[in-house]
């Protein structure tokens, strides 16, 4: 059996090797480079790969995720999410803070009902507790919510 692809690549070889690959990815942006001096298929594939990102935009693996699975949530029901967190939550809460018991169940409960009356798929119980500790709304949400923002809790 042929090893030769195989082989065992010394230590202070890395450093070097990822700085080429770096370097190929660079080249790959730049839509002004062809790549034809880069001889090695890795470099090749780095190069490709880059100048596919720069065409077509990055992949949909790349988009960072917003759920546990990858989907999006509609706008309203962050809205409706962060107004049930808001409504429960200590007005002196800091992130970092425990929660009061019950109130994270407290909150999920009204995102539910708020969620069921909109038409909407209501929230995991995990999504209101990430939610919770994670600490302020996105700026957009904050901006639906300006006006119960910063109120105290009913």
């Amino acid at each position: 059996m042929n090893t030769a692809p195989f082989e065992v690549i010394p230590a202070w070889r890395i450093a070097r090797l990822r700085t080429a690959l770096r370097d190929a990815e660079r080249r790959g942006a730049d839509p002004d480079d062809d790549g034809r001096d880069l001889l090695h298929r890795a470099l090749r594939r780095r190069f490709t790969l880059a100048r596919g990102r720069v065409k077509n935009g990055p992949s949909l693996a790349s988009r960072p995720k917003t759920t546990r699975k990858g989907r999006s949530f509609p706008h309203l029901k962050l809205v409706i999410i962060w107004r049930a967190i808001l409504s429960c939550r200590p007005s002196a809460w800091k992130q970092g803070d425990t929660a009061p018991f019950g109130s994270i169940r407290r909150a999920h409960d009204q995102a539910v009902a708020a969620c069921r009356a909109a038409g909407i798929a209501p929230p995991r119980y995990r999504t209101v507790y990430v939610m919770w500790h994670r600490g302020v709304p996105p700026a957009d949400v904050a901006a639906a919510l300006h006006g119960d923002y910063g109120k105290p809790p009913r």
